[in-house]
């Protein structure tokens, strides 16, 4: 900064109480500050625009991508276009996995989770649905669709595609793909494409528009009365990802006995990679973090009052991401021989859990009234 010397010019002003300041960067002014208020809607604004758009956008790209890869290796089976189809499928499962951090709104709703992502699943039934004489058409996976019924569930989506690409113990070659094998795959993908292409839809303007729904609360607003309960409903998704990753997808197949058969991804062996997946997409959310973007955050908002419990939350998300690294061997093969890097994730991510329904959701209701 360059001193400004005054000018007798100036004196006048200085006698009269005015108090001209100068320096070399007084052509930027300064941001205004956001008041809470303010910031809430900020928060919930940049989520939709930052995290919930982009991703389901890029889920889409991904979604279309595999089911490119699978009618290319449908229509010539080498085994090159059998490694293409399941990276497609790995690329597709890390959006799929981090957008498990916000099960909110249509994903819920209209059950577009169980008609994609429905485990463990049921390779005999797949099987047995391949003897049969029925036409496996999208028309026929789209009919199952009883959110109840898992027995129908467990034939559509991401899961019966793996076991066809990788077989029952992962050593799938593309020359032994049947004809029909290759009729079920290539309805799996456009299936999942279908339903990832109508979850996108979702929330943006149309008959559903959540998006939406999520950035305007109050009157008229058929989901959200007001802003603390839709950002409340993103800190409830953080503790739900948290509950169903270490209860659900990684206790199941830990205790009381060890069962591999029934882990999340078990014949591409990729469990791990989904957990993991999962809670960086619940840290992406508490950030609004997605794609190299931020925005204005659950993080920004709890850091303006209590910058000490933003801190204990960024590092137990970090602490249960990083628990990950504890393994060296797949999920499959952790629950038998690796059981105290098992038991040192779950313990993080009870720990994540805890703190995020004790303190940040309290948070919310002490500090957001409208």
């Amino acid at each position: 900064m360059s001193t400004k010397y005054i000018t007798k010019s100036l004196g006048i002003a200085l006698l009269s109480g005015t108090v001209l300041m100068a320096s070399c960067k007084t052509n930027k002014p300064e941001p205004a500050t956001e008041t809470f208020a303010e910031m809430e809607q900020s928060v919930l604004n940049d989520f939709v625009s930052v995290v919930g758009n982009p991703l389901y956008a890029k889920f889409e790209n991904l979604a279309a991508t595999l089911k490119t890869t699978v009618q290319n290796l449908a229509n010539n089976p080498t085994d090159a276009n059998l490694a293409a189809a399941r990276t497609a499928w790995k690329d597709v499962r890390v959006i799929w996995e981090q957008s498990e951090g916000f099960l909110i709104g249509p994903v819920d709703d209209l059950n577009y989770d169980p008609y994609m992502d429905t485990w463990p699943t049921d390779h005999n039934a797949m099987d047995n649905l391949l003897g049969s004489g029925t036409p496996i058409t999208v028309s026929y996976l789209s009919g199952l669709d009883d959110p109840e019924n898992a027995s129908e569930l467990t034939l559509r989506g991401f899961h019966p595609l793996e076991y066809l690409l990788w077989g029952l113990d992962g050593s799938r070659t593309a020359a032994s793909i049947t004809a029909r094998e290759k009729e079920y795959m290539v309805a799996l993908a456009e299936d999942i494409h279908n339903n990832v292409s109508a979850l996108k839809a979702s929330w943006l303007p149309g008959s559903i528009h959540f998006g939406n729904k999520l950035v305007t609360p109050g009157t008229g607003n058929d989901v959200y009365a007001n802003k603390r309960e839709a950002l409340e409903a993103l800190a409830n998704a953080l503790i739900d990802i948290c509950g169903e990753v270490a209860d659900g997808k990684m206790l199941e197949p830990f205790e009381p006995n060890a069962d591999s058969t029934i882990t999340e991804s078990p014949y591409a062996h990729n469990s791990v990679n989904d957990f993991r997946n999962n809670i960086i997409g619940a840290r992406n959310v508490y950030t609004c973090t997605f794609d190299g973007k931020t925005g204005k955050s659950l993080s920004d908002l709890v850091r303006q009052n209590n910058s000490a419990l933003d801190l204990e939350i960024k590092q137990k998300f970090e602490a249960g991401i990083q628990s990950f690294d504890g393994f060296t061997t797949t999920f499959e093969q952790a629950i038998y021989h690796q059981r105290p890097q098992v038991q040192n994730t779950l313990n993080a991510l009870n720990t994540l859990k805890g703190t995020i329904g004790d303190k940040l959701v309290p948070y919310l209701t002490q500090y957001v009234k409208d």
